[in-house]
């Protein structure tokens, strides 16, 4: 059992009961009076010691039961509580997981992950700090959420009040989940060594989650670290929703696309999906029936089952709505957006010679070819940086122009001198090892049998990233330039087997999709919780307006032709809107989704390790027991029996006498 506030209830007892026996002792100074006789007063001649100012304390029931009734009272001020955890002394960090994971509705009465976890912190806070006005203070608190990145919601304080304040004002994000950051904030918290070089001891650390963190292989603790782990959500959750989304025109009917979506499933058993498509509210495609979504495997580490559906959609500019009917208890993977724009021929530039790429452009039908040789593109770019930005994507071939910093970029060949790329070796052999089929450029891209006599060696590094990774470096890789954005193939087509593949049709069609997406927005449309959203702005616009799903609005200033915004907390359809340098008002979307697989399997972990190390374990719940009720109930019991003794003592001896004549 621990005392709350055990300073109050000494203080209260001592206050009242020296005043009452103080009672019991002294006697009363009475007034002298003559009398005729004294013989009435026979039975009362133990009052005759009145005359004396103390009197020897004698036992007595009522003052016994007024003690008791002064101590209960005592002890029910200072706040008794039952529990099983211990207090822990020195600081302590209560961490709180707010990641998409903890969104799930598997608590009493549909309540979410963060829910419970809200509640089992603020618990233990007044454990550990004490509750009431007069509650302790020891140990200090700080209060971190944490889900991509941390944030101190609380530094270190000794008030309850403000502990508890900031536990209920934790917000859900749609992020995906890493400690090790979190960690790393804690350890920059820590107290520094006293005069005598001491070290303070590091804080303890109660986590607060479901254990569904990606990095907890490499999240290790150090030292003296001790971390507590609090379940929040039921182990035997299961989850089936969305793994990707997108669209594809239509050749034979530009006024139509093709939708298609993803479908996994984390559960031991099959389940049904019906997919609805909404633009506006309203249902424009739907799948004629549930379809039927294959279990996992039977080990929990095996693939998730999966299906893919397609459907007939509108072509329109937009952004469409897919849901997934019925939901489960996590639904921020129930549903999924779809950006599309504007289908229009394509403007392209193509730089260098390869007849395969050539014959490839002319077959897409752009509404506009521009050939030029590499000289001519150092020209044009030195008499106007922003020549290459009325196109769609430069499609290059051979050595890199002076500069790609401007405009997108489909480049075949030795990679440019940028941040990011590191050249090294000399050209040879190569073949694709692994590649990242989810990207847009490589839907529906079998690389199995690509062969490449003369592929350069390339490292990259951040902001780039490798989507097809040979034996010796990087054959495809993407990123951000300076102004614009370029993919990158190590090799030139005519170095390989790939133009008689239908994977090269594939791969350079959707890439001239992506990058003339990528020029509307000037960025990518798809993106995930976390992510900034990096704009790239036509010349002339000042400000932009970003108004999430939410409906509500924020304005940023562009600078130099870009503006950043985020990191993005929530799913769902963002707007963009702009003031062109014409005057006209331009607007375009942005399609934020949750499809991470490690995120999207929410079954809570029942024991935490973390890279080796098991963390320990504070159980599923966390019951204490207030006694201070019961107290006063055990109050007012002493209290009708203390009435009733004084009362048959003062009933007088002739009622007594009376009622016992026969």
């Amino acid at each position: 059992m621990t005392l709350l506030s055990p300073a109050m209830g000494a203080l209260l007892f001592a206050g009242l009961a020296v005043p009452l026996l103080a009672l019991y002792v002294l006697r009363l100074r009475r007034t002298r009076r003559t009398v005729s006789s004294t013989v009435a007063w026979t039975s009362r001649t133990e009052d005759l010691r009145a005359n004396a100012p103390f009197q020897r304390l004698r036992a007595n029931l009522l003052l016994f039961l007024q003690l008791l009734v002064l101590l209960a009272l005592g002890v029910a001020v200072a706040q008794p509580v039952v529990e099983g955890w211990g207090r822990t002394q020195g600081r302590v960090v209560l961490l709180l997981d707010v990641s998409a994971s903890m969104s799930t509705r598997d608590g009493p009465g549909g309540a979410t992950r963060l829910d419970q976890a809200r509640t089992l912190a603020s618990s233990r806070a007044r454990a550990l700090q004490g509750g009431g006005l007069f509650g302790g203070g020891v140990p200090q608190i700080m209060v971190v959420a944490f889900a991509q990145s941390p944030q101190v919601v609380l530094p270190f304080s000794a008030s309850l009040s403000r502990v508890e304040a900031a536990i209920a004002a934790l917000q859900p994000t749609d992020e995906r989940t890493l400690v090790a950051p979190a960690l790393e904030l804690v350890r920059a918290h820590r107290a520094p060594a006293d005069e005598q070089g001491t070290p303070e001891p590091p804080p303890a650390i109660e986590l607060f989650s479901d254990g569904r963190l990606l990095d907890a292989d490499s999240a290790p603790l150090r030292g003296a670290e001790a971390l507590t782990y609090w379940r929040c959500g039921r182990s035997d959750t299961t989850n089936a929703g969305f793994s990707a989304a997108g669209s594809d025109p239509q050749a034979r009917d530009p006024a139509r696309r093709t939708l298609f979506a993803g479908l996994r499933n984390f559960g031991p058993r099959a389940v049904e999906r019906r997919v609805e498509v909404r633009s506006g509210g309203a249902v424009v495609a739907a799948t004629a029936g549930p379809v039927m979504v294959d279990p996992r495997g039977s080990d929990a580490s095996a693939t998730p089952g999966s299906r893919r559906v397609l459907l007939n959609g509108p072509g329109a500019a937009g952004c469409l709505a897919l849901s997934g009917v019925p939901e489960d208890p996590f639904g921020l993977d129930d549903r999924a957006w779809v950006v599309q724009r504007a289908s229009r021929p394509l403007r392209l530039v193509m730089l260098g010679s390869d007849p395969s790429l050539e014959a490839l452009l002319e077959a897409l039908e752009p509404e506009r070819l521009e050939r030029v040789t590499l000289d001519q593109m150092d020209a044009l770019q030195q008499a106007d940086p922003a020549w290459v930005e009325a196109f769609d994507a430069v499609v290059s071939v051979g050595s890199p122009p002076k500069s790609m910093d401007r405009g997108r970029w489909l480049h075949f060949g030795p990679p440019p001198v940028m941040r990011g790329l590191n050249a090294f070796g000399e050209p040879g052999r190569d073949f694709a090892v692994s590649a990242r089929g989810d990207h847009p450029a490589l839907r529906q891209c079998n690389l199995n049998e690509m062969l490449v006599s003369t592929a350069h060696r390339v490292a990259v590094s951040a902001p780039w990233e490798p989507l097809v990774e040979g034996r010796s470096g990087a054959l495809v890789m993407s990123g951000p330039t300076p102004r614009g954005y370029a993919i990158l193939v190590a090799f030139e087509p005519a170095d390989s087997n790939w133009p008689f593949q239908r994977s090269f049709v594939n791969f350079t069609a959707q890439a001239l999709e992506l990058l003339a997406g990528i020029g509307d927005l000037a960025d990518l449309q798809a993106l995930a919780p976390g992510d900034m959203l990096q704009l790239r702005l036509p010349e002339g616009v000042n400000s932009v307006t970003v108004e999430g799903p939410d409906g509500r609005s924020e304005r940023l200033a562009a600078r130099d032709g870009q503006a950043s915004w985020g990191p993005i907390r929530r799913v769902g359809a963002y707007r963009v809107r702009w003031i062109g340098s014409r005057g006209q008002a331009v607007e375009r979307w942005v399609a934020v989704n949750q499809f991470d697989q490690g995120e999207c399997d929410v079954a809570a972990v029942e024991s935490l390790e973390l890279a080796g190390s098991v963390a320990a374990s504070g159980g599923a719940q966390m019951a204490t027991m207030e006694l201070w009720p019961w107290l006063v109930g055990v109050t007012l019991v002493l209290l009708a029996l203390e009435w009733w003794v004084h009362h048959r003592r003062a009933m007088p001896a002739t009622a007594r006498g009376l009622s016992s004549a026969p």
